[in-house]
């Protein structure tokens, strides 16, 4: 099956001895086609053998979302495969094999939730490439595309090879050289107290930006481009990119958002004596301190995510789903 330049094989292709079977294969091939070279990434593993253990993690405050794991889990079982609920999870709903998410060593992941979901079970998960497919019970979905109807399919097809492999960049956020984090969405630098403004030094791979006054600067990945730094005025980053968005929130001096290679650091000082702090993925929060410094640069990990069905441009490209857009002028 080919889809979006990626083609992933069915079992039994594999099974006839066109790739061997390794955990993870990925390689070129080269063809001639007229006189054209079409250049076929192709991408396969030994799904049965990979996805033996399949963890699951859940957004804890929804119902909905709650029956869904409960769901999730059986099914996998009911596959002769290993379900790990997450350990609250597991409490409340009353499943066996409960694991914290830190100590999560699994074959795969299924997020349950929305894209807080997502970020969360990426930062902590013990092993930062471990597959991940994420089930949409929040409110947008940005990061997970898979609707709760589809959730066991979606899951099954993935056992059995039927889906794509999406990887993204990441970023490492190391402060004063030590502490290093690393986020998948975007990093924000914010006052401490919201009504101080932020005097900022910032240097891009050694050259200095333009000395600036605002309530905050976001780096966000293809991945949080979507996010904080759209709002701020950025642009949607393609999600296979290796770039950053750098953006200023309400700054002083007309500064517009710009876009840096990731293989640039990226370093961020406070000049003034008005106390910030670095906020990662919204999750993890340090002080920043004047001269203080936050250096920010590509991890050397990437999220994989397992893709099923068609994908949704449209929630990349409009902060409202189309549907409800239509919707909301119907109504009007």
């Amino acid at each position: 099956m080919a889809s979006d330049g990626i083609w992933v094989l069915s079992m039994a292709e594999i099974s006839n001895g066109l790739l061997s079977a390794t955990r993870s294969l990925s390689f070129s091939l080269f063809r001639a086609r007229g006189n054209f070279i079409t250049k076929l990434a192709l991408v396969s593993k030994l799904w049965a053998d990979v996805f033996k253990k399949i963890g699951i993690v859940s957004r804890l405050d929804n119902e909905e979302a709650l029956r869904l794991a409960s769901e999730v889990y059986r099914s996998i079982l009911r596959m002769k495969l290993i379900a790990v609920p997450e350990e609250e999870l597991a409490r409340a709903r009353n499943l066996s094999g409960g694991t914290q998410l830190k100590d999560m060593d699994v074959d795969m992941i299924v997020s349950i939730g929305g894209d807080g979901t997502v970020l969360k079970t990426s930062m902590l998960m013990p092993k930062p490439e471990t597959p991940l497919m994420a089930v949409n019970m929040g409110r947008r979905g940005y990061l997970a595309d898979v609707e709760p109807e589809n959730a066991l399919k979606a899951i099954s097809a993935c056992v059995n090879g039927r889906c794509r492999t999406e990887k993204r960049m990441k970023l490492k956020v190391t402060l004063d050289g030590v502490r290093p984090t690393e986020g998948l969405n975007e990093v924000l630098v914010a006052p401490s107290l919201p009504y101080k403004m932020l005097d900022l030094h910032i240097e891009v791979g050694g050259y200095a930006l333009p000395e600036c006054r605002a309530d905050g600067f976001i780096v966000a990945t293809p991945t949080g481009s979507t996010a904080h730094a759209f709002s701020a005025g950025g642009p949607i980053l393609d999600p296979g990119m290796d770039a950053c968005v750098l953006a200023f929130i309400c700054p002083v001096e007309q500064i517009h958002p710009v876009v840096v290679g990731a293989d640039k650091n990226i370093c961020i000082r406070l000049t003034n004596s008005n106390q910030a702090s670095i906020i990662i993925d919204g999750r993890v929060r340090h002080e920043l301190k004047s001269g203080s410094k936050v250096t920010i640069s590509k991890s050397d990990h990437r999220s994989f995510f397992l893709r099923y069905g068609g994908s949704k441009i449209h929630k990349n490209l409009l902060r409202f789903p189309l549907a409800e857009i239509e919707s909301e002028s119907a109504g009007t």
